[in-house]
């Protein structure tokens, strides 16, 4: 079908079938291409709650007064989900009582769930972490709003919108073609 040539074990595990078979076999293609298409709306749907993570973690730090490593900590999850205070200590020059009370800090604001079920030594995942190992419940009934974009957003956005406009002009009338008939990609 020209969709690989080699086999992409990233994308789908083999099936024992297909590595003496000397023409195609459309059963076993067809559940292939099915294991494929499962994999990828298992990544599109991961994809959508880790965002979903990032936008609620970073409003609910951009809501607080005194954020203090709050921000830190949420870029530091976005490439380590599981955290201890053990582990972040370090990260954020902190001793391991005050990586504790960060983490509990996060955890009530939900930017991580803790796991472990001890009263020491605990171990925080983020959420969208959790919900996939199942240690959470999945949420039920209507998704929450997500959370309504800053009012200076408009002004920032406009700002670029008229930065992006001079700079088109501007090539336009080095290229000698009028900005109304340029187009961009």
């Amino acid at each position: 079908m020209g969709i690989t040539v080699a086999p992409l074990p990233c994308l789908v595990v083999g099936d024992a079938g297909q590595r003496f078979a000397h023409h195609p076999r459309p059963a076993l293609l067809m559940r292939l291409l099915k294991q494929i298409r499962r994999a990828s709306d298992d990544g599109l749907a991961r994809l959508n709650r880790l965002e979903d993570t990032a936008r609620r973690s970073a409003a609910a730090i951009a809501a607080k007064n005194r954020p203090g490593q709050l921000a830190t900590l949420g870029r530091i999850t976005l490439t380590r989900p599981c955290l201890a205070a053990r582990t972040i200590a370090p990260l954020l020059g902190l001793t391991l009582s005050g990586a504790g009370k960060l983490l509990e800090r996060a955890t009530r604001l939900g930017i991580l769930v803790e796991v472990s079920g001890r009263a020491t030594w605990r171990t925080y995942v983020t959420p969208d972490v959790a919900l996939a190992l199942g240690l959470v419940p999945a949420t039920r009934g209507r998704p929450q709003a997500s959370p309504a974009p800053s009012p200076a957003l408009d002004t920032v956005l406009a700002k670029f919108d008229a930065e992006m406009a001079q700079i088109d002009a501007r090539l336009a009338s080095f290229s000698g073609i009028a900005p109304e008939t340029a187009t961009t990609d």
